[in-house]
């Protein structure tokens, strides 16, 4: 009882933040801003406690369980937020991604005191849980970084045509946003290789072997792929703008892919 009020405490923060957040669309006064941050703080505090609440009782990271796994994936994404924030104050980003945050912890909440195991829970090893929390932290950096993306790309495309909206210069130069993007998405890169690394130990202890082939295994390494490409047109090469952007763009579709479509479409020994 003690996990799922800490659960409700969380949903309860994060849907005031929520509600701060989207106040901001219409006021774009930076003390609303600061309003959802500071509820952002609070409901990220809360998860944290009710996580290692959850995995004192159970003996293991709440990974097994969907209401774990979206609290989180919510805590992650927070999380990266949190890092951001530090980076530089950008107030559009917990304006976009503050609801997706509350939803997350929101329906992790409701389905705290239905869910049930879906697999063993002896599986859920601290390799095997640091390996899907690290992908966690590495997909919620691709997804900051493709927010900042769209950001920048919808900014860019208003300089050039000299169409700028009055909401248009509340927004972070194009410097601080292509900043963040790489930023972001260097963090998601380090975090998804370590999910991986870890990824491939679990397989071989579980599985004895390492099957390339899976559709997650494969698609975890071509969004490397296409993200190092990112990385070597730009520092190597000195592209900017769109044309990386564009990448930035790609690798996140199929990263959201390989993170979500494939148990809906493909055939994977994972689990989720």
């Amino acid at each position: 009882m003690i996990v799922h009020f800490l659960y409700a405490l969380t949903a309860l923060f994060l849907g005031t933040g929520c509600w701060f957040s989207i106040r901001y669309y219409k006021t774009l006064d930076a003390l609303t801003d600061q309003k959802a941050y500071g509820w952002l703080l609070a409901g990220f505090a809360t998860q944290l406690i009710a996580l290692v609440s959850q995995g004192l009782e159970t003996g293991s990271a709440p990974l097994d369980r969907v209401d774990g796994i979206l609290m989180t994936l919510a805590f992650s994404v927070a999380a990266t937020l949190v890092v951001s924030r530090f980076k530089s104050v950008v107030p559009i980003l917990i304006s976009l991604f503050l609801p997706l945050v509350f939803f997350l912890g929101f329906v992790g909440f409701l389905m705290n005191l239905k869910s049930e195991p879906f697999m063993d829970p002896h599986l859920m090893t601290w390799g095997m849980s640091s390996h899907i929390f690290l992908t966690f932290l590495g997909f919620s950096n691709f997804t900051v970084s493709f927010g900042v993306g769209m950001v920048f790309w919808i900014q860019e495309g208003q300089l050039k045509q000299h169409q700028i909206k009055s909401w248009g210069f509340r927004l972070p130069s194009l410097e601080i946003l292509e900043g963040l993007t790489v930023f972001h998405l260097g963090l998601g890169f380090v975090f998804w290789s370590a999910g991986l690394v870890l990824g491939t130990e679990q397989a071989y202890q579980v599985w004895n072997g390492f099957p390339l082939w899976d559709p997650k295994i494969l698609g975890s390494i071509l969004v490397l792929v296409i993200y190092a490409l990112f990385f070597l047109l730009r520092w190597v090469l000195g592209m900017r703008g769109k044309k990386t952007m564009t990448l930035v763009m790609v690798g996140y579709f199929l990263a959201l892919f390989t993170f979500l479509g494939v148990r809906l479409f493909l055939t994977t020994q994972h689990n989720f």
